[in-house]
């Protein structure tokens, strides 16, 4: 009986116009965004690939020069998109993809594309993802609201249970029927979208097939709660009309309101320093020293250099830096690059944690929207999360920290107080290795979101049991 349920229902859905109208602008809509997707990937993908070859190459060829001054020359760290970011951007638009190394300051990431798009980009871009999350549902939901009220209200209902159909079987046959129904236009789709995917990119870490799987598997998860969701309402909505304007209401208010007032929440509960006032707090903490530290940086930065000094003139035996076998001059500027590396590192990681509270704050309300749930994992899934940002610019400052002590060392051992003027060439300035990013491992990934996996499970338990128990309470009038 469920398979004859789920053949007239999807026979109905497929001769109803309103769905061939919706199919093929849900198909226009799938293929455009991957369309997009791609071009917004190969684009980002070549320029980020090129400039880091074009900065490697300047570095290295620059005019033969004092190491700390190549130092301050400088350099950049690009960060090339992963395999699946044509599918989910994630936070891309608004964090920065470029990071200028140089001495003496640590620069946070710039070029953030939502800096050019103005205004649009409050709207979002268009890619799988969203299409997926927002409308994929719309769409089971025009279809299927009047799956259990329509027939109700066409008398259709009454002889299917006068026949002796159960409710659990109607609601399994209509579930399987606009599920084939939907299959006709997602499983082309995402065929097409792991055929892409095969070809483009490189998979440093040997984890895209897994994370391919996984996103395939919570998206699923997800349009299927959807899809409960909907007949349940519908079974026992008193006609299709109130159907379609309850689970319209819940799906703008889920899809929209809940993540807005989520974001206002958190940054309202944990506020965070601006730019300026990080920075200004770096360079008074360097100067002064970090408050309740251990060791050398909770000194005055003059202080640091003083202990220094005296350290160097006791272990060589001499009374003035002129007389040290050393360069001074360059023994104190790594002295400041290393504490002020170590004070960065902390300061640093004090923002990260009301960045990644704020995210769970948000996260938490995700028991009011499914999306809010999935969202955190999609983009944790595609390579574009706060871990995949926070892992880049934290590898940056750890390549500038390396380059800069490289050119430091080589200025300390081949120069004296006495003899300063040591030049290098580019011989030495290839002993820094070029840059190169490395995703995140996808437990790193995923090692923050366990409520948002929980919780997409537990909304696809709710809709599953709201769904059976609404089938219990279904009236034929």
């Amino acid at each position: 009986m469920i398979t004859t349920i789920a053949k007239k229902e999807f026979i109905c859905l497929v001769r109803d116009g309103r769905f061939r109208w919706i199919a093929a602008i849900m198909a226009l809509l799938l293929l455009t965004s991957l369309w997009a997707g791609l071009n917004r990937y190969q684009s980002l993908s070549d320029v980020q690939i090129a400039s880091q070859a074009t900065t490697e190459e300047q570095w290295v060829n620059q005019d033969d020069k004092n190491p700390h001054t190549a130092a301050h020359f400088g350099n950049y760290a690009f960060k090339a998109p992963g395999p699946l970011f044509f599918f989910d951007i994630g936070i891309s638009n608004y964090v920065g993809s470029t990071i200028w190394l140089e001495a003496h300051k640590t620069n946070f990431a710039k070029n953030r594309p939502a800096q050019d798009n103005g205004g649009l980009s409050r709207f979002g871009e268009l890619t799988p993802a969203l299409i997926l999350q927002l409308l994929v549902p719309l769409m089971l939901i025009l279809l299927g609201f009047s799956s259990f009220s329509g027939e109700r209200d066409s008398g259709t209902l009454r002889q299917l249970v006068s026949l002796g159909t159960g409710a659990n079987q109607l609601l399994w046959g209509k579930l399987l029927g606009v599920a084939i129904a939907m299959s006709l236009i997602l499983v082309p789709y995402i065929l097409i979208c792991s055929l892409v995917l095969s070809f483009v990119g490189e998979d440093t870490t040997g984890e895209l097939g897994i994370r391919g799987w996984l996103l395939c598997l919570f998206y699923g998860l997800y349009i299927v709660t959807y899809l409960l969701l909907t007949l349940g309402v519908s079974a026992v909505a008193k006609s299709a009309k109130s159907t379609l304007v309850i689970l319209v209401g819940f799906w703008a208010f889920a899809s929209f309101i809940i993540p807005r007032v989520a974001s206002d929440v958190s940054k309202i509960l944990t506020p965070t320093l601006s730019y300026a006032a990080f920075y200004k707090n770096v360079k008074d903490t360097g100067w002064n020293g970090l408050e309740g530290a251990e060791g050398d940086i909770a000194l005055s930065r003059n202080a640091h250099l003083k202990k220094v000094r005296l350290g160097l003139l006791e272990e060589y035996g001499v009374s003035s830096i002129k007389d040290l076998p050393v360069y001074w001059t360059g023994v104190s500027m790594q002295t400041v690059e290393e504490r002020d590396y170590i004070i960065n590192n902390k300061l640093m990681e004090e923002l990260r944690q009301s960045f990644q509270i704020q995210q769970r704050q948000r996260d938490l309300i995700g028991f009011l929207s499914p999306v809010l749930a999935l969202r955190s994992i999609s983009m944790a899934l595609a390579g574009t999360s706060l871990v995949d940002q926070e892992k880049f610019i934290q590898s940056a400052h750890d390549y500038r920290i390396d380059m800069i002590r490289d050119m430091n060392t080589e200025l300390i051992n081949n120069a004296t107080m006495k003899d300063s003027l040591y030049v290098a060439d580019s011989e030495t300035f290839s002993m820094v290795a070029p840059y190169h990013y490395t995703a995140p491992r996808i437990d790193e990934s995923l090692g923050q979101l366990t409520y948002n996996i929980v919780l997409v499970f537990l909304w696809f338990v709710f809709s599953l049991l709201f769904a059976l128990r609404s089938m219990r309470r279904l009236t034929v009038l």
